[in-house]
């Protein structure tokens, strides 16, 4: 009987490795092949089923499960990428290198007040803590927490900020200058170090931390001295800030409260 379940066992086993299916391909990038890029083969779930690493000639080759998964492209210094299959077996991937602002390595938190900005939020209040953050004599950055819905996402450069005055007409737009990884925790509980690491990723990996823990990315609004002058000196300017969550059709509304002039001009002090 037990050498029966041990055949039984035996054939299902091979029959499981029979089924998977051997995929290859390359990685590249603006400088050439990449070496050690770690490649996940997830669903439509993001769970990972199988992984593997290029090798000194950015090659692999690993089985998968499912040909109608994703293949997951992740290195440090360049951004995520995720590859539908589609039936495929073979693969040319090129990644693009992750883009930073020259300034996000030694620009210093001056600010941070959970009463930079509050808002609406699916119909819910929002009080979460904002950052200004000194980039130069000339410039600022604002940093507000955004939540994002999946462990492999990152707020890319580019997103924006718009500042709208309180008839919806818009004032003035702030560009996101740093690639963002999100980070597990309390987003008004994050230190300078955190906030480095958000930008920098080195240890960051896709799909990592705790089911159902929040994943919060830290954008990094450029706004100049004379655009914060501006704020300062027209209150009304300031009606709404609505901040891109990584989904089109969807805005964190930040409303400022009495006291957000009054932070914004202690910010141009310091």
């Amino acid at each position: 009987m037990k050498r029966l379940l041990f055949i039984m066992t035996l054939l299902c086993s091979s029959t499981t490795w029979a089924q998977r299916i051997n995929v290859s391909g390359t990685v590249s990038g603006p400088d050439g092949r990449i070496e050690k890029v770690s490649v996940r083969e997830i669903d439509s779930e993001h769970r990972i089923y199988n992984n593997s690493k290029t090798d000194r000639n950015g090659l692999f080759s690993f089985r998968v499960r499912d040909l109608q998964h994703s293949l997951q492209f992740y290195a440090p210094g360049y951004r995520t990428l995720t590859h539908k299959m589609l039936g495929a077996k073979s693969f040319k991937v090129t990644m693009e290198k992750r883009r930073t602002s020259p300034y996000a390595a030694t620009a210093k938190v001056i600010l941070k007040s959970e009463h930079l900005f509050c808002g609406h939020y699916m119909g819910e209040v929002v009080r979460r803590q904002g950052w200004i953050e000194k980039m130069c004599d000339t410039l600022f950055a604002i940093i507000l927490p955004v939540e994002m819905e999946r462990p492999v996402d990152e707020y890319p450069v580019g997103r924006q900020a718009i500042v709208l005055d309180e008839l919806g007409h818009q004032v003035m737009q702030l560009e996101n200058v740093v690639d963002a990884y999100p980070l597990a925790g309390d987003p008004d509980d994050v230190s300078q170090s955190c906030l480095a690491q958000s930008y920098k990723g080195d240890d960051y990996v896709p799909g990592a931390g705790d089911a159902g823990q929040g994943l919060f990315a830290y954008p990094h609004f450029q706004i100049s001295r004379a655009q914060l002058e501006q704020l300062c000196s027209k209150p009304s300017l300031l009606g709404r800030l609505a901040v891109d969550t990584y989904r089109a059709t969807n805005y964190w509304n930040f409303f400022p409260t009495d006291r957000t002039t009054e932070l914004f001009q202690k910010a141009l002090e310091k």
